[in-house]
């Protein structure tokens, strides 16, 4: 009668990870990671510069209804707090004005000052759009 044949053991056990393949994912993230984080982190500073344009247009329609109701962007009635920050922290606006044009700039406050690619941005009562940064092209 012949016995039944029985799975021979390996070495190996079945239900683990050897050091060499947890290394290799470990890598994989570290690699997966090192592209991601400033990409998300240039993403963050992108959507922050909408606080900027958010403050400055607020101030601009301040400013044109005074034009508008008093014949002067500088009437004493038009009181227009300068520099003020913007609603959500991340600029400084300030405005120089006289009666007949305004120039609003938005300084980066706080973790916002490192974005180098916009710096300051700036508008005008023409409409003149500027940014200071490295690409001012990409800022509005």
């Amino acid at each position: 009668m012949r016995r039944p044949s029985f799975p021979v053991a390996t070495t190996r056990s079945a239900g683990g990870f050897t050091l060499l393949e947890l290394l290799v994912v470990m890598t994989v993230i570290a690699i997966l990671a090192s592209v991601a984080i400033p990409s998300y982190q240039q993403s963050v500073m992108r959507s922050r510069r909408a606080d900027a344009r958010v403050a400055m247009n607020a101030v601009a329609s301040r400013l044109e209804r005074c034009f508008t109701q008093f014949g002067a962007y500088d009437a004493d009635e038009c009181a227009i707090e300068s520099p003020a920050d913007s609603p959500e922290g991340f600029y400084e606006v300030s405005v120089v004005r006289d009666a007949a044009a305004y120039a609003l700039t938005a300084e980066p406050q706080g973790a916002q000052a490192d974005d180098t690619a916009c710096g300051t941005l700036s508008v005008t009562s023409t409409g003149l759009r500027a940014a200071t940064g490295e690409t001012p092209d990409r800022c509005w």
